[in-house]
């Protein structure tokens, strides 16, 4: 009998061997699967990498801060996919397609309120070499001597102004005096007419009488006004005061407190004066009507006094004239000219007008003043529209910074960022002048203005400010100098007592003397010199005659001490006080306007920080492709949905 094989044992053996190798194969491609996805990982943070090594090389080699520039988040993930196709291109175990990505994110240098170019800034300020004009530790006294100084100014400013209203009021007063002098001295001309029974003189100044008793109204309405507006803007000064007070110094608090009740003691003072000056108003009407009935009442003795001539030329006795004209006399000699009771007026009209002309000079139109000769303005302008601060600013934007960094930020705009005083700097060192859209632009940063005439003058304008609140700190801290300006206050007013108008003038030539100082050390820091922050008694240079000549000739010194701070000190001064985030924004105003130069294409709100993008991928099975199932149903290999999420920042 014929023995036949039996092939039960090799299919199930290959049966079991079929179900082992799928087995390995799920394994290998789970396995494969799991490698693909970190390679695309791998892959997608070095094309990010790649995407953010094409920095803007002009704005790092220049400002040392890194953006990339892409106009459009299309722009972004078409540089990402250029960079990840060369990863999905090589033979490996990980075939995978590229479909395309979206921009999740993208955070550009002009958002944030500038924290993002803030950050860039401080970055390379952290690591880099430089020299602070201020020591960390002495961040927090700069900060509260210029708060005090700015205070100090402030109310210097609001109350030389009462000052001035009070001479004025003085003024009204001494005019009201004067035309009581000018009736008493027609009041005499009459009588002495009246008693040489000469008619037609008395009328002349009867008449003139009047005239000066029409003024009265119009003298006492303006001299109303003027007390009324003194006494609203005490008001108004005193609340601002005590909302600012609390940036001065206890002893600064206390001196302050003294000068402002000098000035509330003057208006209460003229508060019970008015009375009297009130009172002038009807009483001039009622002399005017007096003055009128003597005047008829004269006419009618002349008449009398004709008739009594003719009948004398027909025999009859002479007139009585002593007889007549006593009516008249004593009428007119009970009229009562009113004097003013109290000290009042403007002794010295010249030195306060001088003191006047110097409290004015710091207006506009004061740069010739302060601009030493020989040093010409920079002509150049440029239009802000398409800047940063103009268009991407959201307007009373604030954000707060630490001491330290913003000291750091104000170091970085003295390193990379010109001033007034730095084409001369570059001249005397033999370096080429870097071409700049503006020349001021640390003034720029501070005015915001077009052109940089008036960016340097705000700057002037904003570093005398603080410099006269520095200056009338060191004055009402000296008794030397409060006595001497005492002594001037005396001289102007005619005044020898502690009365509240000599103290008020005495503090308006502490102000105005203050104001003349500080006109001498901004011409000294523009002619490069050096000012201290605060002056000691040797640092003082404007003598009180020096103050008057200034004011009659129109002629500012040169300010300059032995030791102290530098013009580009004092702005970076002038910025730690400013709004960082407007300051921020201008000096992307200024890399912008710069950098357009030589690539007019370029814009802050193009310059990109950081991004996120998710790239959208298909992976395809390796070790596990049922290709009889496509080949049943006409179709291809399966394949698989990957997403990959790639971030970077600088």
């Amino acid at each position: 009998m014929r023995r036949t094989a039996d092939g039960q044992i090799t299919v199930f053996f290959s049966l079991i061997m079929m179900c082992m190798f799928a087995f390995f194969c799920v394994l290998l491609e789970s396995a494969r699967t799991a490698g693909a996805r970190w390679y695309l990982q791998t892959a997608a943070s070095s094309a990010m990498d790649s995407v953010f090594s094409q920095y803007h090389r002009k704005l790092w080699d220049t400002y040392r801060v890194l953006f990339a520039e892409y106009d459009t988040p299309e722009d972004v993930t078409d540089a990402f996919g250029g960079f990840i196709l060369p990863y999905l291109e090589m033979e490996n175990w990980y075939p995978i397609q590229y479909t395309g990505a979206q921009a999740e994110e993208i955070i550009r240098a002009t958002e944030g309120q500038g924290v993002y170019f803030e950050k860039e800034v401080l970055d390379y300020m952290k690591f880099g070499i430089w020299h602070m004009d201020f020591d960390a530790d002495t961040v927090q006294g700069l900060w509260n001597s210029a708060k005090e100084a700015a205070s100090v100014k402030n109310m210097a400013e609001s109350y030389r102004g009462h000052a001035r209203e009070a001479l004025k009021l003085e003024k009204s007063l001494e005019a009201i005096s004067e035309n009581l002098e000018e009736q008493q001295k027609l009041k005499n001309s009459g009588m002495s007419a009246l008693n040489s029974y000469d008619g037609s003189d008395f009328r002349r100044a009867a008449e003139k009488m009047i005239r000066k008793l029409e003024q009265i109204p119009g003298l006492v309405r303006s001299y109303r006004r003027k007390a009324d507006d003194l006494a609203k803007g005490m008001e108004i000064s005193r609340a601002k005061y005590e909302k600012e007070s609390g940036d001065c110094g206890e002893e600064i608090q206390g001196l302050l407190e003294e000068e402002i009740q000098q000035y509330e003691s003057y208006v209460n003072a003229d508060g019970e004066r008015r009375q009297e000056i009130e009172a002038l108003e009807p009483w001039s009407k009622q002399m005017i009507v007096e003055l009128n009935h003597l005047i008829e009442e004269s006419y009618e003795v002349e008449e009398i006094i004709d008739e009594w001539e003719d009948d004398e030329e027909e025999g009859g006795e002479g007139p009585d004239l002593d007889a007549l004209w006593s009516p008249v006399e004593h009428g007119f000699g009970s009229l009562s000219i009113q004097k003013l009771s109290f000290v009042h007026g403007v002794k010295d009209k010249e030195k306060e007008g001088w003191l006047e002309q110097v409290s004015s000079m710091y207006q506009d139109g004061f740069l010739k003043l302060v601009v030493p000769e020989g040093k010409e303005i920079s002509n150049r302008a440029s239009e802000l529209e398409e800047v940063p601060s103009h268009r991407d600013m959201k307007p009373e934007t604030v954000r707060t910074v630490n001491f330290l960094d913003h000291l750091l930020i104000d170091e970085y705009c003295g390193m990379h960022f010109k001033n007034f005083l730095e084409e001369e700097e570059q001249q005397e060192a033999g370096q080429q002048e870097t071409e700049t859209v503006l020349a001021y632009e640390m003034e720029y940063f501070l005015g915001g203005k077009e052109s940089d005439r008036e960016n340097l003058s705000d700057a002037v304008h904003r570093l005398l400010a603080i410099r006269e609140g520095m200056n009338l700190v060191h004055i009402l801290t000296d008794p030397q100098k409060r006595a001497e300006a005492r002594g001037l206050a005396m001289t102007i007013t005619g005044v020898g007592a502690l009365t509240p108008l000599l103290m008020i003038t005495t503090f308006f030539v502490m102000s105005v003397w203050a104001l003349g100082e500080s006109l001498m050390d901004v011409r000294g820091l523009l002619a490069g010199k050096k000012i201290p922050l605060l002056k000691a008694k040797t640092d003082w240079q404007l003598e009180l005659e020096q103050l008057l000549s200034m004011g009659k000739e129109h002629v500012v010194g040169t300010g300059e001490c032995d030791t102290g701070l530098s013009y580009l000190s004092w702005l970076k001064i002038l910025l730690f006080m400013s709004n960082i985030v407007l300051q921020e924004f201008r000096m992307m105003d200024l890399i912008q306007m710069n950098l357009r130069q030589g690539q007019d294409s370029f814009r802050m709100r193009r310059c990109v920080y950081q991004i996120r993008i998710q790239g959208d991928f298909y992976g395809k099975h390796v070790f596990f492709s049922p290709g009889f199932v496509g080949n049943l149903t006409g179709g291809s290999d399966l394949v698989y949905p990957m997403t990959v999420t790639a971030e970077r920042r600088y």
